[in-house]
């Protein structure tokens, strides 16, 4: 009987550390917008859901994506309220790719405190890139090395993360700076947390791939497209945008 209940207790702690989740909480920020939203990420069992609150010109927008552990290269997009989902192609988005760790020149430029945590500086460039972005890397961020697996366009590149803990800068990054679309932005980091996840928070049930004529392209097609638009086009996509994904589900 005592090996029973020694059994049963070594099972329920094993089930309990493979569904272990995570929770990230990011602000991004702009020269001419510091409050340009917060992206929530919630990770688990390799599925990433994005949550991300957007302040644009047309007024709030919300976005709600996953990334799902069985299909690693498509970012789906979910229309909450119409219950339907629409995919992109990242496998060539620069942004969510891992090149080779050899491509990736890491620069330590020192050791500061970021948003309480003690940082070590780097600056990362890339062969064949010419912008860079400075990261602000952390230890101290309990259990970093699973958090750094949820797979975001900020985190989730394995050799980036082994070019970094070469350089002695390993860690959760507290703080980016990154070049995108034109826009210098900032992200820092509010929270990092340890959570448990119901599966359905990474589920597709209930939802049907959309007709749209933004399905099945790549982000960078996406935002040609957009940048390809007049200002009213524009204006009137992100309104759009807005109805379709404007709130984030309960």
């Amino acid at each position: 009987m005592k090996k029973l209940i020694t059994l049963i207790i070594a099972s329920l702690v094993c089930y309990m550390a493979f569904s272990q989740g995570f929770y990230l909480e990011m602000k991004m920020g702009a020269a001419d917008n510091a409050n340009m939203g917060v992206m929530k990420v919630y990770s688990q069992d390799g599925n990433t859901r994005s949550e991300i609150s957007l302040n644009t010109p047309g007024g709030p927008m919300d976005m709600l994506t996953l990334i799902l552990k069985s299909t690693p290269n498509t970012l789906k997009v979910l229309n909450a309220k119409g219950k339907t989902y629409s995919e992109m192609d990242i496998s060539q988005n620069n942004q969510y790719k891992d090149f080779p760790q050899g491509d990736y020149e890491i620069t330590v430029i020192g050791k500061e405190k970021v948003n309480g945590y003690n940082a070590t500086h780097v600056k990362v460039t890339r062969k064949g890139s010419t912008t860079s972005e400075e990261m602000w890397t952390s230890k101290e961020v309990v259990d970093y090395s699973a958090f750094i697996n949820a797979k975001t366009k900020f985190t989730g590149r394995d050799n980036l993360n082994k070019a970094l803990a070469a350089k002695g800068a390993e860690g959760f990054p507290v703080r980016i700076k990154t070049f995108e679309h034109g826009v210098d932005v900032q992200v820092d980091l509010v929270k990092a947390e340890k959570r448990n996840f119901n599966a359905s928070l990474f589920s597709l049930d209930g939802y049907t791939k959309s007709s749209s004529s933004m399905s099945g392209m790549s982000q960078q097609e996406m935002i040609q497209k957009v940048q390809n638009m007049t200002p009213e086009e524009r204006q009137q996509f992100i309104e759009q945008m807005k109805s379709q994904y404007g709130g984030q589900p309960k």
